[in-house]
């Protein structure tokens, strides 16, 4: 470690980081290194062939998210790849903090069935929505799970689950919008020659990735600490207008 200052030696202690090879992966962020295989989540591939099915037949998807600078960014990242691949039959819908509450509620299944919606995808929550995921599979809607809260004894039936504390994922300390990344990275590694899309297209989505990473406040180790680093790069280079009239 003595090629560090001692102020930046003492940070790093404070973070349980005591050698200098630990030091140097700390300090500089790798791409290739730090991020993982996005097929270690166990329903990785169930997930990618459920959406690529449900875009291929055009049925009508609903971005369920959360309604913090977690599950928000989450509905961007998923809006990103439905604008990158021309897809046009879905709806975000982000529920009203106070006469709907947080997670996902049965009137809006319903409603969900009502319109033919046929995938659901939720955005930083349903992990622990036993009930209304049961509802929208009886009304012939299959929902994929994205979130990154801690499971109860009984998990949803839903059609697939993409959440680190779920299953053997490396990263457990993933936000929810970085779960929702991993989706896209996982579909984008299995569809984009069939799109036309360029490899690293999601790199561009980072930069909600990384937002979410630092709102949310999960530890800045290992592939979170690369998606917050890599996400601020991109955040300086971005070309959303309500992000741009921020920084100005």
């Amino acid at each position: 470690m003595q090629k560090y200052g001692e102020l930046l030696r003492t940070l790093l202690e404070k973070r349980g980081i005591a050698d200098e090879a630990q030091a140097d992966v700390f300090l500089n962020p790798n791409y290739e290194r730090d991020f993982h295989d996005a097929s270690l989540m166990k329903d990785m591939e169930k997930a990618c062939v459920r959406l690529y099915e449900a875009i291929d037949a055009d049925e009508k998807i609903i971005i369920y998210a959360d309604y913090d600078c977690d599950g928000i960014p989450g509905a961007v990242i998923l809006n990103d790849l439905f604008a990158l691949i021309g897809y046009k039959n879905y709806e975000v819908y982000i529920p009203n903090r106070n006469s709907e509450g947080y997670g996902l509620n049965i009137d809006s299944v319903k409603q969900f069935a009502e319109s033919n919606v046929k995938l659901l995808i939720t955005i930083d929550l349903g992990i622990t929505a036993v009930a209304e995921i049961a509802q929208a599979e009886v009304d012939g809607i299959d929902v994929i799970i994205t979130d990154h809260h801690l499971p109860q004894e009984i998990l949803p039936r839903a059609y697939a689950i993409l959440n680190p504390k779920t299953d053997n994922y490396p990263e457990k300390m993933l936000c929810g919008a970085s779960v929702v990344f991993k989706f896209v990275q996982g579909f984008l590694n299995k569809y984009s020659e069939y799109f036309k899309i360029k490899d690293g297209a999601e790199k561009w989505m980072l930069d909600m990735a990384g937002l979410a990473t630092l709102s949310d406040m999960v530890p800045l180790f290992g592939e979170n600490r690369a998606i917050a680093y890599f996400g601020m790069k991109v955040l300086k280079k971005s070309s959303r207008p309500g992000l741009q009239k921020l920084f100005a």
